[in-house]
């Protein structure tokens, strides 16, 4: 239940409010059923997708997960969530894995440009993007392009949304799970993956601990540290034991329950998101920024992509120079001001309020409706050779 994970489960109950839904998950569904409602959640292996899919209409597919799909369920209309731009992420990488991941990833992503009927992206900078890969992939032809010049029946933007609800969430309980003192700002980063860049954070940390000597710092440990690089976050790790030996202002947090993040926002009092500078950036849809948004946390951004600029005009967030001491001072300002952190707090709330999942998958419920092969998509040989290699993840 993170990213990907809990994306799959609310567009699926987004879209069971007008169809019968079935969510597959390949692993255990527990922590998925405790916040499922009373959606069909079935646990499928990879090779038994097509048992698993008998009599669905249509489906939604993403990752490498769809390289199964695209084999075994070849009829059924499909479409594909780009959202997580996984090849460009991959390519952090690289340098660990090695050039067989980044060819995985390339092949899975071609697959899923030939074989599935509809595409799904997060912001308009990935909508261009995918829009050129779908182009070079032949998807885009004078035959479809004459009745769909603005590639609607192809390409929609369906970003990541929020519950319909405000966030209600226990201070004292986050904290108690975030192992912190319950008294004290409190400065949330969360999850570290290898485009991250957490340290000018690490820099401007002894700056805010000068005017807030009761500040915390909490980061949270990866939920698959077993097959994700934690190069960042190891970096991370030592810089913080060098400016905080003891382990009092800096914490290193296991990764939350789902159903517990509205805890962890009212535990906090700024959340800050800082990506390293490069691709993934600009194509990156934060969503810790807009689900921190939700909780009715101001945010400070470096790198922030999309969400961060469109949050930041509407007053809930401060995008800031790529700088220590800027940094410090952004962040520094929210911490003493408690009126300039309420009223960030609520814009940062009625900014998410209108992005509720119900909304933002307008564009797909209304591809349900007539959900259809596309004439246009490719086939997938399976006894081709260079396909075979899928079905290694």
């Amino acid at each position: 239940m993170a990213g990907m994970g809990i994306r799959a489960l609310e567009l699926a109950r987004a879209l069971a409010s007008e169809f019968p839904v079935r969510l597959l998950v390949p692993n255990d569904a527990a922590e998925a059923r405790e916040v499922a409602g009373g959606l069909e959640i079935v646990r499928a292996a990879p090779e038994s997708l097509a048992v698993a899919a008998r009599g669905v209409r249509a489906a939604v597919v993403s990752g490498h997960a769809a390289n199964w799909w695209f084999h075994q369920v070849p009829d059924v209309p499909v479409a594909c969530d780009l959202y997580d731009p996984y090849p460009v992420e991959n390519l952090h990488y690289a340098a660990e894995l090695g050039a067989a991941t980044a060819r995985h990833d390339r092949e899975s992503l071609a697959l899923a440009l030939a074989r599935a009927d509809f595409f799904l992206c997060a912001s308009p900078e990935q909508r261009l993007f995918y829009a050129g890969t779908l182009f070079g992939a032949g998807r885009i032809v004078g035959t479809n392009f004459a009745d769909d010049p603005g590639l609607a029946g192809l390409l929609a933007i369906v970003p990541f949304g929020v519950p319909p609800e405000p966030a209600r969430g226990d201070r004292g309980r986050g904290r108690r799970a975030l192992g912190v003192p319950e008294t004290g700002p409190l400065v949330l980063f969360g999850g570290i993956y290898d485009w991250y860049d957490p340290e000018p954070l690490l820099d401007a940390w002894p700056a805010l601990l000068e005017e807030q000597a009761d500040a915390r710092l909490v980061f949270f440990q990866n939920p698959n540290p077993e097959s994700t690089p934690q190069r960042a976050f190891a970096r991370a790790r030592q810089r913080a034991r060098q400016i905080d030996p003891d382990g009092r202002s800096i914490y290193f947090a296991a990764w939350q329950p789902y159903a517990a993040r509205a805890d962890v926002y009212a535990s906090a009092d700024v959340a800050v998101s800082i990506a390293s500078a490069g691709l993934e950036t600009e194509l990156a849809y934060r969503t810790r920024v807009l689900d921190a948004a939700w909780g009715g946390l101001p945010s400070v951004t470096i790198g922030g992509g999309t969400i961060a600029r469109e949050l930041a005009a509407a007053g809930g967030a401060i995008e800031c120079d790529r700088d220590a001491a800027a940094l410090a001072r952004a962040i520094g300002g929210l911490l003493r001001d408690a009126d300039a952190r309420r009223r960030a707090g609520a814009a940062a709330r009625a900014f998410a309020a209108v992005r509720s999942w119900q909304a933002v998958t307008a564009p797909l419920r209304a591809w349900c409706r007539a959900a259809r092969v596309d004439p246009h998509r490719g086939t997938a040989p399976a006894a081709a050779s260079r396909w075979k290699r899928l079905f290694r993840s």
